[in-house]
């Protein structure tokens, strides 16, 4: 492909290859995933073989056209490249360089677009790169999707109508067509020939959701131990039902961590600690346990009505002579049970 000029800005095509001029003068190889003592104005730059005119030309230190979204090329993946000033430029003289785009999807592959069709050098590409087949995310109408190429995405999306238009529909529903949804997911169930995947949030190994009016089926709990919410605080609904705006965030583990301040989960209805398992407090080794306060109520209720029962001595009865501190202690069992703060009754068995 000759190079091509539009406008005053000249355009090749090429190949990404290893950067030989450094290594014919150094012994080493420029990689730009390493910061090392050379050039900081050339970082991320590649070097790429053009075919102008029949001939083969390698053209060094190509920098990315934009450093605030990076997608630096494997080798072997192709680009267009155009040549523009570069940071020795001023307002008296202008200085060229070469900058590549994104590599071009030749294969329709997430994972990678590697063809080699210019050098001939199929053998040289980038061992670091696992060959692993990434199915593409489905698309839907209006959506803008970022695809990783190791089966991440974000999914800029919106609550859509998903009846016979798709290869594969969402697993979220709604009401209100084009209500925006985001998704960020992170490890999917991979599918043959570059078949369509989704994202699913009872499946992928993390995802985070941003919602606006949509239903989600998330299952609380696991297959084996089911533990929906029940409604009993909210009437919105469970998890799976509930259509206002939710922040649901899924993975195998989850911390969070405030390094500096408090660590707050604020609510005007209600917070519920869910588990099928253990809850400790203070920490991992945490033994003793919590009190039913309902049960302890009743313990206590017990004893002070045995205080206040006639006591037989004997022919005598009688009760105590100082019964001050069993009716005060009467008194305070109306504030032992707290009407905000409720624990699931787990006796010991």
């Amino acid at each position: 492909m000759s190079e091509i000029s539009i406008n005053g800005v000249d355009w090749l095509y090429g190949e990404v290859i290893f950067n030989y001029t450094t290594l014919l003068e150094t012994g080493e190889i420029t990689d730009p995933y390493v910061r090392d003592n050379s050039d900081p104005n050339q970082l991320f730059a590649i070097d790429v073989l053009v075919d102008a005119d029949n001939t083969t030309t390698r053209i060094t230190n190509v920098k990315p056209a934009n450093n605030n979204i990076k997608q630096i090329p494997i080798i072997g993946e192709n680009v267009l490249l155009f040549r523009a000033d570069n940071h020795e430029s001023n307002e008296i003289k202008s200085r060229l360089q070469w900058y590549y785009l994104p590599p071009i999807g030749i294969q329709s592959n997430i994972n990678n677009n590697i063809l080699g069709s210019i050098s001939g050098e199929n053998f040289i590409k980038d061992k670091l790169i696992p060959d692993v087949s990434v199915p593409p995310l489905q698309p839907y109408r209006g959506d803008i999707l970022i695809e990783g190429r190791w089966g991440n995405s974000i999914r800029f999306g919106s609550t859509v109508d998903f009846k016979n238009n798709y290869s594969e529909p969402g697993k979220w529903r709604g009401n209100n067509i084009g209500d925006p949804i985001l998704v960020l997911s992170n490890g999917r169930k991979y599918k043959e020939d570059k078949d369509f995947v989704t994202e699913d949030i009872n499946t992928d190994q993390s995802s985070l959701y941003l919602t606006s009016t949509q239903k989600l089926p998330l299952v609380l709990g696991n297959k084996d131990q089911p533990n929906s919410l029940t409604g009993c605080v909210t009437t919105s609904g469970n998890e799976t039902n509930y259509v206002g705006s939710q922040l649901l965030g899924v993975s195998d583990r989850v911390i969070l961590k405030a390094r500096k301040d408090l660590a707050v989960i604020d609510s005007p209805l209600g917070i519920i600690l869910n588990s099928t398992g253990a809850i400790k407090l203070g920490s991992e080794e945490a033994s003793e346990s919590m009190v039913h306060g309902e049960v302890l109520l009743e313990v206590l209720q017990s004893i002070i009505n045995q205080l206040n029962t006639m006591v037989q001595c004997g022919s005598s009865t009688g009760t105590f002579i100082n019964l001050s501190y069993v009716n005060k202690a009467q008194k305070q069992l109306q504030d032992l049970l707290s009407s905000k703060y409720k624990m699931e009754f787990k006796p010991n068995k």
